[in-house]
């Protein structure tokens, strides 16, 4: 079910931002104003609502989103114009092997639904045929490895990437799988809401197992739902899975190979041309619980299992009643009342398959060269101010601090869209939607295997250009920040000071801080995890994110369900962090060290609206409620007023006092970095 969430939740923005000459006076843009500020709502009480509640209350979630807003969902303009570029290349005629003609084909391809409602479900029946044959352990095994070349990972899920201790060299990691619920504790909760997801699970399963012509198929979806509620009972937590050493865990081939026998590791591996003495078994919990599975469930019950994994696997490329079922599902998970149209689902089936081909036409055509040359200096800027605010901090000791500045220093930093574009070695007929996408994913496939025993390409992006995120990956010690994000309410190269340090800048100061939160803290300045803090400094560190644990944990979201503070701790000590640094470097612009008002408002005071604006969200309930279960971000109101209510200026700024909801006396705002 990844992939289903990832086309209900995966959405990308694009505002446009013209070239024009930066001059001394802001331009008259109404995208620069503030409108809407309630004042009924105090900024200490409040601080997103005091500037969003009015933009909050007249928001209209279209019926085929989940949410509207900023960051991820500003997709409406982004998806318009990935659209046009994708409607211009699939009408023209273009040199085969080109870009714009694999990109423009595999377009058209996807969008001619008769074509693909003809086939039906014909496109999987050599798949589900080779199931029909599997008569004992070893044939299973082998079936799933021959998936693993077309990205089908029912039971097993392999990755390659960097060693954890060993930075200059990539080995394969093996993670948890088999489960088709957004995440283990889905099997197990018995409030009434998870129940409902349960149930229109279940009822998925089963319908597109009678799609595909098996009898008796609500039996055999509570065969696949035992299954996985079975090997759910040995996944670790979204949490536990933040604890890094105790999730690497490099063991020789041949020990697994001979404690997990029925896998047939060497065999696997043998079989899809890896080489490895070693490899990570990330939580090898999992693997021995499936190892005994694979003797103790009968060999029935598990084809049973591997249809319905491969169906769901495949649906979204069948036929319309194979999407209808996905979306009865969606409709109960996410409260998505409508289907989107083809071509926005077709948009993200292209921006994830063959998103760097599309996004060298996006980039050629819309994105503003000016802005990645600004931004680099603000990232620039951001990195001295760090500095100073290490030197400033009264808890770690010199020694410590002079690590971590090393390693503030080594940070790259990827700005705008890759300086090597990734190519895609893969025929596209526009014929052939379905044998498209598995050619695709067979590529996607042998590009990542390519990468095993080579030391990290870090010219290698792990988003698209065009999508609105921004990252910090630890083992690359690396900052990225697409094209995507580089726009308003971000950034503007025709904005003031304080509505860029208040946006993009506390994007940057975020994701420079990722590699100092609890994760990142753990890796060295050159990607391996080994401490580099004095034993005194790191048990003040744990302490200070202990405290924001507690703090986030009583945040509440829908009245009542609480924010996971120990899922989300990194996302908000990066938060915290983000707008320290943002508003140090802010301070020393002209504009920082100035009191003149734009709109009415002091830059200080724009700078922090400029805050809440960039997290301007709503988002329905049901989606909210597997948010707060699966994200590791909190909710968009608290990476507002959490960060803020930790802020001292915040408070000198808006006259926040002793009453107001969200005051904290000084001793108890959190500061770590």
């Amino acid at each position: 079910m990844k992939k289903l969430l990832y086309l209900s939740i995966s959405i990308f923005v694009f505002i446009s931002c013209a070239k024009q000459e930066a001059t001394e006076e802001v331009p008259k843009n109404e995208k620069l104003a503030f409108d809407g500020i309630d004042d009924s709502i105090k900024p200490g009480d409040n601080f997103f609502m005091h500037v969003n509640k009015e933009w909050y209350d007249n928001a209209v979630i279209a019926d085929d989103q989940v949410g509207v807003g900023s960051y991820s969902f500003l997709n409406i303009p982004q998806k318009v114009l990935l659209e046009n570029i994708l409607e211009d290349v699939s009408a023209g005629q273009h040199p085969a092997g080109s870009i714009e003609q694999k990109v423009g084909d595999f377009y058209a391809s996807g969008m001619d639904l008769e074509a693909i409602n003809q086939r039906g479900f014909e496109p999987i029946k050599p798949t589900l045929n080779r199931i029909d044959i599997i008569s004992d352990i070893p044939s299973l095994m082998s079936f799933v490895t021959e998936e693993i070349e077309v990205q089908n990972n029912s039971i097993i899920s392999l990755s390659v990437s960097a060693d954890n201790e060993n930075s200059e060299i990539n080995i394969l990691h093996f993670n948890q799988s088999g489960l088709g619920l957004p995440d283990r504790d889905y099997y197990f909760k018995t409030d009434s809401s998870t129940l409902s997801i349960q149930k229109a699970y279940k009822q998925y399963i089963s319908t597109l197992l009678e799609l595909t012509g098996h009898a008796d198929a609500p039996k055999l979806a509570e065969t696949v739902y035992d299954i996985e509620k079975e090997l759910a009972k040995s996944h670790k937590t979204r949490i536990e899975r933040r604890d890094i050493k105790a999730n690497y865990n490099k063991m020789a081939l041949s020990a697994i190979d001979k404690n997990q026998a029925n896998i047939g590791w060497a065999k696997m591996l043998s079989r899809l041309g890896l080489e490895a003495d070693s490899v990570d078994m990330r939580q090898p919990a999992y693997y021995d619980k499936l190892n005994e599975m694979l003797s103790s469930v009968s060999i029935e019950d598990w084809k049973t299992y591997l249809k319905a994994s491969a169906i769901v696997n495949y649906a979204d490329y069948l036929s319309k009643p194979f999407e209808d079922a996905a979306f009865e599902y969606t409709k109960v998970l996410l409260g998505q009342s409508d289907q989107k149209t083809r071509a926005q689902l077709m948009v993200q089936q292209v921006d994830r398959q063959l998103g760097f081909a599309l996004g060298q036409l996006y980039v050629k055509r819309y994105f503003n060269e000016e802005a990645k040359t600004r931004v680099k200096e603000l990232v620039d800027n951001l990195q001295k101010v760090f500095e100073t605010r290490m030197d400033q901090l009264d808890w770690m000791s010199d020694s410590t601090k002079q690590k971590a500045k090393e390693k503030l220093y080594a940070i790259t930093k990827k700005i705008g869209y890759p300086d090597v574009w990734r190519t895609y070695d893969v025929k596209i007929d526009r014929d052939k939607y379905f044998e498209n996408v598995v050619a695709l994913r067979r590529n996607d496939y042998r590009f990542e295997a390519d990468q095993l025993n080579k030391a990290p390409d870090k010219d290698i992006w792990s988003t698209t250009p065009s999508t609105v995120t921004a990252y910090y990956r630890a083992s690359l010690n690396e900052i990225v920040f697409p094209a995507g994000i580089l726009q308003f309410p971000y950034f503007d190269v025709n904005a003031d000071d304080a509505i860029n340090y208040g946006g993009i800048g506390m994007v940057i100061g975020h994701e420079l801080t990722h590699a100092f939160d609890d994760r990142g803290s753990q890796y060295d300045k050159d990607g391996n995890v080994k401490n580099w803090w004095t034993k005194d400094d790191l048990e003040k560190f744990k302490a200070k994110t202990q405290q924001m644990i507690d703090r986030y944990s009583t945040f509440t979201v829908l009245d009542s369900v609480h924010v996971k503070g120990a899922l989300t701790v990194g996302e908000n000590t990066a938060d915290n962090g983000g707008i320290s640094i943002a508003y140090d470097a802010f301070k020393l612009t002209k504009q920082g060290q100035d009191t003149t008002r734009i709109d009415g408002y002091t830059p200080d005071e724009r700078f922090m609206m400029s805050i809440a604006r960039i997290w301007r969200v709503k988002v329905r309930d049901e989606f909210m409620r597997n948010y707060i279960n699966t994200n590791s971000h909190s909710p968009a109101m608290w990476r507002v007023n959490g960060p803020l209510m930790n802020f001292t200026p915040f408070y000198e700024t808006f006259d926040v006092q002793p009453g107001d909801k969200n005051y904290k006396p000084e001793e108890e705002r959190i500061k770590i970095w």
